[in-house]
């Protein structure tokens, strides 16, 4: 117990020598330095969040000691807010920060402030915008932003001028068209809402057409010009630039890279090898597909084929060898149904095409073989004997023999063939080689086609000449109007290549004057009588004939007896057509040029002359004709015209009672002697019809013109019911 209380005593005079040596101001703290405090930073979690002091800790040992401190922060953390608003420029552009802002505030950012543009903002469009580029962006990529978030908020941007518009997206439609970029190769678009007119090269503008409206949902974005080739795109510049890279990426030569080549065809047709081509290059994975095409030559009797590997190209020409063949070339008989042409005709034709220039027909209705020989057994002795020109056979009216076309013929036709019309049913029976068979049809393809149509509208006025029409039609409408081109025509024919009849009319009218303008011009000044005005359809090199009028009865002849005294006269009689008379025979070229054979004629008998059981059976008929060959385009209008005719009446005037005292009856009167003028004007207009389409369009006219003749519907009260007025119209 002693020895442990002296070790207590020794320790506590030990702790009183060293605060005796460590001097009055070591026990005041040290404030640490900066690199102090972050070195004695204790970053554990504090002990208690509630400590706001910092607890200060001193360690024994050197004079230095190392001083741990805490710092404890708040635990509600606060949101980060944005460094600015606005837009800032930067070294690689403009970078955007807008929270809840105003559409006009972005606008006003983008366009004053930074781009320096001049804008109007329509009060209509309202919203409000959060937006954050984060990175700089190109200074011309700022208007395509402020146009997709005007997009988002129903409104557009069009630049007119150096003017910028904003407004609501529905105005924008209608204003924004006339803001149009041409542009002959893929560019950046201009800003703002328009239009964009992008031409194609190699691909057409309908199959693009189809091809982009899959990348577009709106209507009316895309609109195609057929004639030009040109691809037209409505909407936004993003939207605009989108759908116009996307064209270009189509808008390629298809044909670079290709390897083609043309295979001609000996023995069949080019459309019978190549579904079985197709077959032997397309695997039934359809891994084949796409790398060989094939095409039909027609007119060569041939296969076109495409592709991008050379090497198929000589694959292919192996099965074309081996495909190109017939089962057998031994003759046989084969039925042709003849669609628009006569069978007749076409196996005239036929006979001297392959006859080496002597043919034989035989028509199916011919029944003059001997009963006890066949067909075949007639046909052989004939081609025998046989050595008649098919010139002869064809100008011959009763062909009876079936002789072998070519045989013995002197040419170098094929021999063997045979074609015999069956008229009742319109077809061909033809007996030829399966080598020939295929050279007939394909004749028979380009010549039995369905016959182009010319709608022929004419109109036929008499116009009576007066003091201001004395010199004709045709100088009152170049006085009247100071130039025929005034009312619409010329009179330049030839270059259109119409001889002009002089003297006469002769003017040309376009398509779309009608005749009833220069007959309402001739009425105001004098008497317009429409003779006629038919409107016929007739076939290509077809002759139309139109007549109207009566047949008048001429001796031509009389005969009597010579031995009997009271024998009568015998009169051989002949009818003559009078009244009006068109005869129109029209021929169509390829480019639409119609040549027009024209005959009219207006006759009749003359008033002096009587006809009839008293009356003479040769009377006068006096006649206006015109006869002339015209060409005009399909749809202009022609005007004929010149034929003056003057006429004069007796009129003689007598006093009642005494004009029937001989003598003094013709002494008591007066006599009158009126002189009319008449001219005879011809409009005609020849309309081509090459299908189904044009043919309805012609109808359409014609129905057009039948209701604008209908009178106007009366009033519903004034439409007789029963008799009476004014009651409810019934049916």
């Amino acid at each position: 117990m002693s020895r442990l209380a002296g070790i207590w005593l020794a320790l506590s005079a030990f702790v009183v020598l060293l605060a005796a040596c460590a001097g009055p101001n070591l026990l005041e703290p040290k404030t640490p330095g900066l690199l102090e405090r972050l070195a004695n930073k204790d970053l554990s979690p504090p002990a208690s969040p509630r400590s706001s002091k910092p607890r200060v800790e001193y360690a024994s040992g050197s004079t230095r000691r190392n001083i741990s401190q805490r710092y404890p922060g708040d635990p509600n953390v606060a949101p980060s807010q944005l460094k600015f608003s606005g837009a800032q420029k930067s070294k690689n552009g403009y970078e955007l920060n807008f929270s809840n802002a105003e559409l006009s505030e972005l606008a006003k950012v983008i366009l004053r402030d930074t781009l320096e543009l001049p804008y109007v903002f329509d009060p209509r469009v309202s919203g409000r915008v959060t937006l954050s580029t984060g990175r700089a962006v190109p200074r011309n990529e700022l208007l395509l932003i402020l146009e997709s978030v005007l997009a988002m908020n129903r409104a557009s941007m069009i630049k007119e001028g150096k003017l910028y518009r904003i407004m609501p997206a529905n105005e924008a439609r209608l204003v924004g068209s006339s803001a149009v970029d041409y542009m002959t190769e893929l560019k950046q678009v201009g800003p703002g809402y328009g239009i964009s007119v992008f031409p194609l090269r190699y691909v057409s503008s309908q199959s693009m057409l189809k091809t982009l409206g899959s990348f577009t949902a709106k209507k009316g974005v895309l609109r195609a010009n057929v004639h030009e080739n040109m691809l037209i795109v409505r909407g936004t510049a993003r939207e605009r630039q989108a759908l116009l890279e996307v064209a270009a990426m189509f808008d390629v030569d298809w044909m670079r890279g290709q390897s083609a080549a043309i295979f001609v065809l000996q023995n069949i047709s080019p459309g019978e090898v190549i579904p079985e081509l197709t077959k032997i290059f397309q695997t039934r994975q359809g891994r084949g597909k796409g790398l060989v095409r094939f095409q039909v030559i027609d007119r060569l009797n041939a296969i076109l084929v495409l592709s991008q590997k050379a090497d198929l190209l000589d694959r292919v020409e192996i099965w074309i060898k081996r495909l190109d063949r017939t089962g057998s070339e031994a003759g046989g008989y084969y039925v042709y149904r003849v669609e628009y042409g006569k069978a007749k005709d076409l196996a005239a034709l036929l006979s001297q095409a392959f006859s080496g220039g002597g043919g034989f027909i035989r028509s199916a209705e011919e029944t003059t073989v001997a009963p006890d020989r066949s067909v075949s057994e007639v046909s052989s002795n004939a081609s025998e004997g046989s050595n008649a020109s098919g010139a002869e056979a064809a100008a011959s009216a009763d062909i009876t023999s079936t002789a072998s076309l070519g045989s013995r013929s002197g040419g170098s036709g094929s021999a063997g063939v045979r074609i015999i019309p069956d008229v009742v049913n319109n077809k061909l029976l033809i007996k030829a080689s399966a080598r020939d068979y295929r050279q007939i049809i394909n004749i028979l393809k380009r010549i039995d086609k369905a016959p182009l149509q010319v709608l022929i509208n004419a109109t036929l006025a008499e116009v009576t000449l007066n003091d201001k029409l004395k010199y004709g039609v045709q100088v009152f409408l170049e006085q009247d109007g100071g130039s025929v081109g005034a009312l619409g025509f010329t009179n330049s024919l030839s270059s259109i290549g119409i001889a002009p009849s002089v003297p006469g009319l002769n003017f040309i009218i376009g398509s779309t004057v009608s005749p009833k303008v220069i007959l309402d011009a001739l009425a105001s000044e004098t008497a317009v009588k429409v003779v006629s005005s038919p409107s016929i359809v007739v076939i290509h090199n077809k002759t139309a004939t139109l007549q109207v009028g009566d047949e008048v009865p001429i001796a031509t002849r009389s005969a009597t007896s010579v031995t009997d005294p009271e024998a009568p006269v015998v009169n051989e009689i002949q009818f003559r057509d009078t009244g009006v008379i068109l005869k129109v025979t029209p021929r169509v070229n390829s480019n639409g040029l119609v040549t027009m054979e024209i005959e009219q004629e207006i006759s009749a008998v003359s008033s002096t002359t009587a006809i009839g059981a008293s009356g003479s059976l040769t009377p006068t008929i006096s006649q206006r004709r015109i006869s002339t060959t015209i060409a005009v385009q399909s749809g202009q209008m022609v005007v004929l015209g010149g034929l003056i005719s003057e006429q004069t009446d007796n009129e003689k005037s007598r006093v009642p009672l005494l004009r029937k005292v001989p003598y003094l009856g013709n002494i008591i009167g007066e006599t009158s002697r009126t002189k009319t003028r008449t001219e005879l004007i011809v409009f005609i207009q020849p309309v081509v019809i090459r299908n189904s389409k044009d043919a309805s369009e012609v109808a359409q006219a014609l129905r057009a013109g039948l209701q604008s003749m209908a009178p106007p519907p009366l009033p519903k009260g004034d439409l007789p019911v029963n008799g009476k007025r004014g009651g409810s119209y019934k049916r």
